[in-house]
């Protein structure tokens, strides 16, 4: 289902593959079992299910995938630790049969979507300025890719800077080895509340990202 929704908008998703892989092979690598999601996927995922996602890392931020307005969409929450990205989660009282619990975090009800149709169309001036934000927030030195990630979220430089980071995260075993302009960025501690099921949970664009500061659950 994921895949699908990659490969009917195209033009949205194939800027963003890396080492210039053909689409269409990228596409048929990711369908296959056991194939690592990446940023683009998760976003596809959550604009495909209507879904909002909430990702857990051990002693980081919570990193957030906000699309849609908390009122209309459910969250979904993932864990990526151990190099494995990315995993369900459920709460450590949740019996683990049949569908996981709801899992209410305080912070998650200030954090709301911004619809591409606000954003301030701003001068080649502003644009340039905040080209060169999002490559020093994010460690990203290429320019073309960071006004990408711009254009991709409605020109709000944290979310761009979030983006790149994340993209970044997915791939850090690849870009030790490779040498990559982007640097690796940590993610809140949840092993105190949540609990990690064994089965790996692979979901399969780019919208607007946020991270929360808030360290309360």
């Amino acid at each position: 289902m994921v895949v699908q929704y990659i490969r009917r908008n195209r033009e949205r998703f194939e800027p963003f593959i890396e080492d210039e892989v053909p689409f269409v092979d990228y596409c048929e690598s990711m369908e296959k079992d056991g194939t690592w999601a990446g940023h683009m996927e998760l976003q596809a995922a959550s604009l495909v299910t209507h879904s909002n996602i909430c990702i857990h890392r051990l002693r980081s931020p919570r990193w957030y995938i906000q699309n849609f307005d908390n009122h209309e969409a459910v969250m979904i929450h993932l864990s990526y630790h151990d190099g494995e990205h990315y995993n369900s989660v459920r709460l450590k009282e949740d019996t683990c049969s049949g569908p996981a619990r709801p899992i209410i975090i305080k912070a998650d009800a200030d954090i709301s979507a911004k619809p591409s149709s606000q954003s301030v169309k701003t001068s080649t001036k502003a644009v340039r300025k905040c080209v060169k934000s999002v490559m020093s927030g994010s460690g990203c030195e290429d320019a073309l890719k960071a006004e990408q990630a711009l254009q991709q979220v409605g020109d709000d430089v944290d979310a761009a800077i979030e983006f790149l980071i994340a993209e970044q995260g997915s791939e850090i075993q690849f870009f030790a080895n490779n040498g990559s302009g982007c640097l690796d960025h940590s993610f809140h501690d949840f092993s105190e509340h949540f609990q990690i099921p064994t089965t790996n949970y692979i979901l399969q664009n780019l919208g607007t990202t946020r991270f929360s500061s808030d360290t309360g659950y």
